[in-house]
């Protein structure tokens, strides 16, 4: 059980790391800015019966340092003719810059992130929980004594 807690745990990091740099993107820390124009816009089906839009179109950077003819978006609410604000991913794609996408990807990230923390203490051995809890003090301050209750000692 304790190595399924493990996999558990680097596979959740994985998935903040790639979080992160969603995140980034979205927060204008990374990526090319430009501007995304549609050519065309359609309905895709998504996960458990919702459907999203997907646009192809144009996207050209501020600095005029990229130009992609071929560019995909999925931008909910698109049209064909419209515009709008994206930076480049470094995964690949393009990523709407604001303050909503920060938020959700953030929250998302701390979410994964607090649960492959769990996941990382149950897999460790009785011993290094609770050399853990007595290198971070134990429950009000009484080291040396009993793993608190949430290191599952």
């Amino acid at each position: 059980m304790r190595f399924l807690s493990c996999c558990a745990a680097v596979f959740l990091l994985m998935v903040v790391g790639v979080m992160g740099v969603v995140g980034a993107s979205a927060a204008g820390l990374t990526g090319v800015s430009g501007v995304f124009t549609a050519r065309e816009c359609h309905l895709e089906p998504s996960g458990r019966g919702g459907e999203s839009t997907s646009c192809s179109g144009v996207f050209l950077a501020h600095d005029g340092s990229l130009t992609d003819l071929d560019a995909r978006l999925s931008w909910p609410g698109g049209r064909a003719g419209r515009e709008t604000e994206v930076r480049t991913v470094v995964l690949g794609g393009y990523q709407q810059h604001g303050f909503g996408e920060v938020v959700m990807i953030s929250g998302i990230t701390g979410v994964v992130g607090a649960v492959s923390l769990v996941c990382g203490v149950a897999g460790l051995s009785p011993r290094a929980r609770e050399r853990l809890a007595d290198a971070l003090g134990g429950v009000g301050g009484r080291r040396g004594r009993r793993s608190p209750r949430w290191c599952g000692a």
